[in-house]
């Protein structure tokens, strides 16, 4: 995925990403989970007692800083995918979340929430 520089413009363009997960989510719209994003789900509640809610919290409440690679188009164009790193639960678990939402419509579809495996660079960070 690409990452963006921090500018103004992209700092804007990932705002306006998240405006918009959130004015969805207001609006009623449900997260899709893959089922690679089910399967991690379940690993991580298997493991640290992370639930769905915990998730959709998440997505809820992330800001710029988050930020770690997007917006890109989904290999079909369907969606336009960002990723972003968090932290979650009891335990403040950093979590690598990747999620897109439809081009042409409502859904907002979550294909990665795991563990990373890797440092994550956050370049909108402070």
């Amino acid at each position: 995925m690409t990452e963006l520089p921090y500018t103004t413009d992209n700092l804007i363009l990932v705002q306006e990403f998240i405006d918009e997960t959130s004015r969805r989510i207001s609006e009623g719209v449900e997260i899709t989970f893959t089922k690679k994003a089910s399967s991690e789900l379940e690993t991580l509640a298997i493991e640290f007692d992370i639930e769905v809610i915990d998730i959709e919290k998440a997505i809820a409440n992330l800001s710029t800083e988050q930020y770690y690679t997007g917006i890109d188009p989904s290999p079909k164009g369907d969606f336009n995918v960002c990723a972003f790193c968090t932290y979650i639960g009891d335990d403040n678990l950093q979590i690598y979340l990747k999620y897109g939402l439809e081009a042409a419509g409502l859904q907002i579809l979550l294909f990665s929430n795991h563990i990373p495996a890797y440092p994550m660079t956050q370049p909108f960070k402070n």
